[in-house]
């Protein structure tokens, strides 16, 4: 046998051997290795997912108390939105929202993400529609 077939060989049994891939690690947004991960929740959307309304300039929704605030973004028709969040009692995040035109006809796509603070991210969309 010569050497490049012996190599070949030896590469295909290594090949066959090897246990399957595994993935690396998952790190979160803190650094730590993330062993059990529980992502954020949104809810309470306001209006609701598929509401009919006559116009819309302002929203809310809120995230659960695992969120971490710093990480929450929004964005309306895929145009970030500036919003205001307030810790309640409960440990959840009230986001409230102003559109930067009121929308009277069509439809809005709203869209949060957020990270937990585990570094677990989700995100929710929902869609309203304006001049119905």
């Amino acid at each position: 046998m010569t050497h490049p077939t012996i190599a070949a060989m030896a590469c295909l049994v290594l090949a066959f051997s090897s246990s399957t891939p595994q993935a690396a690690p998952r790190v979160s947004h803190h650094g730590g290795l993330i062993i059990h991960c529980e992502p954020p929740h949104f809810f309470d959307q306001n209006p609701g997912k598929d509401a009919k309304v006559a116009s819309i300039s302002d929203f809310s929704l809120t995230a659960s108390d695992n969120t971490d605030q710093a990480t929450i973004k929004v964005w309306a028709n895929n145009e970030p939105v500036e919003v205001k969040i307030t810790q309640e009692r409960s440990g959840s995040f009230l986001i409230q929202g102003h559109l930067k035109e009121p929308v009277t006809k069509g439809k809005v796509w709203f869209r949060v993400n957020a990270e937990s603070n585990d570094g677990c991210d989700d995100n929710s969309t929902w869609n309203v529609f304006a001049g119905n």
